[in-house]
């Protein structure tokens, strides 16, 4: 069966994306065991680094791999294929290792990552594009189409694919929203970060998923325990976002921030040294997106680790 292909996205910036992308990619290989591709949108490129380190997304750029490498074969008319352009190992958790070197691997993490050179890149093929009477609508359709073929050759090889979206809808942000079979809108419990939710899920629901109360599963991050922020979080739930498939609140904590900081490529730490005190959070955000992806796929998965 193909991955499930979903985008973590929302308009709103600093609410926790590419935080999420990586939570979710190593609690889904960890306790699931799941074969996890992340394809890096975003010119920031923090879920390559938090996956790869700085140096480590150099280092791929160098080597030719990375989505700003497959935007410059669509620029140059080259056969759409995503392959050649995949770091194969992007695993920072020393069981996935330790069980990939004995053959049993349980678990992987792949990424497509992104570089601050895609902003330029794409901000050229914009100029171009415009120049020829294109529109951005066309030029999204175009991007869609071209990632859509490079990707479905190697769908079956994963079991989930996790598209770190950047916070606007440039063409080829729209592109990435339309590659998704569901869409994943982390969000923090104020007043300016709901706005900008009701607004993209207003706008996506318009212009690319008709149906996306039953595709959207929303994430509350970086929660404070107020009473303001419990009543934005019950307002989410009960108001503006009632249909939607809801996560669990992930609790702001230094221990998140200090999980994403890997030292280097090619140092690995184990999952309960990673997310020391947050452990807990990470398995019921796996847990719940599973239960959801079983939802929308009709099949199952079982744990492989506890």
């Amino acid at each position: 069966m193909p991955a499930l292909t979903a985008a973590i996205a929302n308009l709103k910036g600093g609410v926790g994306k590419s935080t999420t992308t990586v939570m979710l990619a190593d609690g889904l290989a960890h306790y699931y065991g799941m074969n996890v591709l992340v394809i890096d949108l975003d010119p920031q490129a923090n879920s390559s680094q938090m996956l790869l380190t700085e140096r480590g997304v150099q280092a791929a750029s160098d080597q030719g791999k990375g989505t700003h490498h497959l935007l410059g074969d669509f620029v140059a008319g080259k056969p759409a294929a995503a392959a050649p352009f995949i770091m194969p190992n992007a695993v920072t958790l020393e069981e996935l290792r330790l069980a990939e070197e004995h053959d049993e691997r349980l678990g992987w993490i792949s990424s497509l990552p992104a570089h601050p050179q895609l902003r330029l890149r794409e901000l050229g093929l914009e100029e171009e594009w415009y120049s020829k009477a294109g529109t951005p609508t066309t030029l999204s359709d175009a991007l869609a189409a071209y990632f859509r073929k490079a990707l479905t050759p190697i769908l079956p090889l994963y079991d989930v694919v996790l598209l770190d979206c950047p916070p606007h809808l440039s063409p080829l942000a729209r592109a990435g929203l339309a590659l998704a079979d569901v869409f994943i809108t982390p969000t923090i419990a104020d007043s300016v970060s709901t706005w900008g939710t009701k607004q993209f899920s207003e706008w996506v629901g318009k212009f690319i998923a008709p149906d996306l109360p039953k595709r959207n599963f929303v994430l509350i991050t970086r929660f404070r325990d107020t009473k303001y922020a419990r009543q934005v979080a019950s307002d989410l739930r009960e108001i503006y976002l009632k249909d939607r498939w809801f996560g669990p609140t992930i609790p702001e904590s230094v221990h998140v921030l200090n999980a994403m900081d890997r030292a280097a490529p090619d140092s690995y730490n184990t999952f309960r040294g990673k997310y020391a005190g947050v452990t807990s959070d990470v398995r019921r955000l796996a847990e719940r997106f599973t239960d959801f992806m079983s939802q929308r796929t009709g099949a199952t998965w079982q744990k492989v680790r506890d």
